[in-house]
């Protein structure tokens, strides 16, 4: 086993802050049409489709529908086309999704002539120059790619060289995979501010581009502040009384610095904010223990706990142009470190502080600690939490491999919980200081099954897939010679054996059991779509399924859902593509 652990210091707050300005400008950016009536100019051999679908492996087939739609419908490009954008000076942030058939190579082109490779990476198992999202010789952190076929998003936050700087990459998230960050481009800037789309060799198709030009103004400004300092204690005050006020006076900044240190103390600012233009603003507070924030006397944000500076607690309030009074409180835990901080953001600008900057100290780093697979696999078990769910997954099984294929398996289910590319597993939560809540989280981003039991035995095939398996018992599993576990699950007196492996990029999963009316369901989705015999593509061209062509896979619809489901008669075998 090997154990990474990374201490983030220096940038933390920054890059806590770019993470947030990536994600607060996702509502209000502008659609890049596709008609040729907008900004965007299409030249060479495109077209404009209503969907495509391409093949992992087979560069020739392409299969496209019209659209309704030409405004917002997906362009199609082959060798030598080329899509343009003049969209301003700004610095900016794009949002699209694209699609690759086999072997082909696009760029994504930004002002100033950088070109972000678009290419398929897909089973090269290094992160260099070639792999999608380098630039130049700038490799990214983590090959992300997809396989082709399937649509792969990608998020760039880009500022423009400036007179003495050079220009910028500070995120590029491929696949929901951070691949290049706070990355400086030493290549000088041409003169073209066009942003472009380039299909160097083969097909490629892009769908739902987005992109909003940043700048540094500051449409929020503090005015007329005043504070009152109260003593308090650890527990929430009923009341802020007049014997427990300490000070209260005026002052032209926010800071933490008039509270009382590392004692317990309960601090209110009173003051107007001043916003220069109508919109919605995100307000994040950094801070340690509780804090509340009024806007017009009305509560946006209520009163609550925050472990860590890093920890940003975000509300989105809708101003309109003028003077709006705001009251924002902090009550601070002896135990808890001191700092106080509000931070701004609003379409096309950039995230700024309201606050000075000594009232927000750089916070204690919180170790990442990784663990990656070494020359064999890595098995971790944890609990795992999936969104929506109130309870923990508590008997769960994490294997890594040095292929960089992971997967996760609730051993009480029998279940394949999720699976993923790139790095294993991010421990901090299990190994930190007292180790809770004892969660493995995926160092890549994850796709995750519906989390029911993937064994069962059904009367008939009309009926409801079951949640778990009663008598499917865990009875523990063996290591091949590369690491990998074979599991032993035991229901009705018979074993079932399950292996999965990394395979030609994807995962290959066999299961070995005889039982009667028993089937495993390999995949539930939205929709489930036969590309050839034995291949599937699932939810839109989220992943593949491949079975033998020879099997006799059933397809069915229980409750608006889709399910693929094989008899478990013996040996059954398929793999996860994506």
């Amino acid at each position: 086993m090997k154990i990474r652990i990374a201490f983030q210091t220096g940038c933390l707050l920054l890059a806590a802050g770019l993470i947030f300005s990536l994600n607060a400008q996702n509502t209000g950016m502008t659609q890049l049409t596709t008609d040729g009536n907008g900004p965007f100019q299409l030249s060479g051999e495109w077209k404009i489709v209503g969907s495509t679908t391409m093949h992992p492996e087979k560069s020739s087939f392409l299969k496209t529908t019209p659209t309704t739609d030409k405004s917002a419908g997906i362009i199609l490009g082959k060798t030598g086309a080329k899509g343009v954008a003049t969209l301003g000076l700004g610095d900016i942030v794009l949002k699209m999704d694209f699609m690759l058939a086999p072997g082909s190579n696009a760029n994504l082109i930004l002002p100033g002539g950088y070109a972000i490779k678009l290419n398929d990476s897909w089973k090269s198992t290094r992160s260099d120059a070639n792999a999608v999202g380098s630039i130049g010789t700038l490799a990214p952190l983590k090959n992300a790619a997809k396989a082709p076929g399937l649509w792969q998003s990608l998020t760039v936050q880009f500022k423009r060289a400036g007179q003495n700087t050079a220009a910028q990459i500070e995120r590029l998230t491929l696949n929901g995979v951070t691949v290049q960050e706070n990355a400086f481009l030493s290549t000088p800037p041409t003169t073209d501010i066009a942003l472009s789309l380039n299909v160097v060799t083969g097909a490629a198709a892009f769908r739902n581009i987005f992109y909003q030009l940043l700048n540094d103004t500051h449409p929020v400004t503090l005015s007329n502040l005043s504070y009152t300092l109260y003593k308090a204690g650890n527990d929430k005050p009923k009341a802020l009384v007049a014997e427990n006020l300490i000070k209260k006076d005026t002052t032209s900044i926010l800071t933490r610095e008039w509270g009382m240190g590392n004692n317990s103390y309960y601090l209110i600012y009173d003051g107007q904010m001043n916003v220069a233009q109508e919109a919605d603003y995100t307000f994040q507070l950094a801070y340690m223990s509780n804090a509340a924030l009024e806007i017009d006397g009305n509560t946006v944000l209520p009163y609550q706990w925050n472990d860590f500076l890093q920890n940003y607690v975000p509300v989105t309030v809708h101003l309109t142009k003028g003077t709006h009074s705001f009251r924002l409180h902090h009550h601070k835990f002896t135990w808890r470190r001191n700092g106080l901080g509000m931070f701004v953001v609003t379409q096309g600008v950039r995230q700024y502080p309201l606050h000075v900057t000594s009232s927000l100290p750089e916070p204690t780093p919180i170790p990442t600690i990784e663990v990656t697979a070494n020359g064999k696999a890595e098995l971790v078990r944890s609990f795992i939490q999936r969104d929506g769910e109130k309870g923990k997954r508590t008997h769960c099984l994490s294997v890594g491999t040095p292929e960089d294929i992971n997967y996760t398996l609730d051993l009480n289910r029998g279940s394949l919980l999720q699976f993923w590319k790139g790095g294993f597993a991010n421990v901090t939560d299990m190994w930190y200081e007292r180790g809770e809540p004892q969660l493995l989280v995926p160092m890549g981003a994850a796709i995750t099954t519906t989390g029911q039991t993937d064994i069962a035995v059904l009367k008939d095939l009309n009926a409801a897939w079951p949640d778990s398996t009663a008598d499917l018992t865990f009875k523990g599993y063996r290591l091949n010679a590369a690491g990998i576990p074979t599991v032993t699950y035991r229901t009705a007196n018979v074993d079932i054996t399950d292996e999965i492996i990394p395979e030609n990029g994807g995962l290959s999963r066999t299961i070995n059991g005889n039982l009667p009316n028993t089937y495993v369901r390999l995949v539930s989705g939205k929709n489930i779509t036969m590309l050839e015999k034995g291949l599937y593509e699932i939810d839109g061209q989220r992943y593949y399924v491949r079975v033998d062509p020879n099997s006799k896979p059933v397809v069915r619809t229980v409750n608006g859902k889709q399910e693929l489901l094989l008899a478990l008669n013996g040996q059954l075998h398929y793999s996860l593509i994506w």
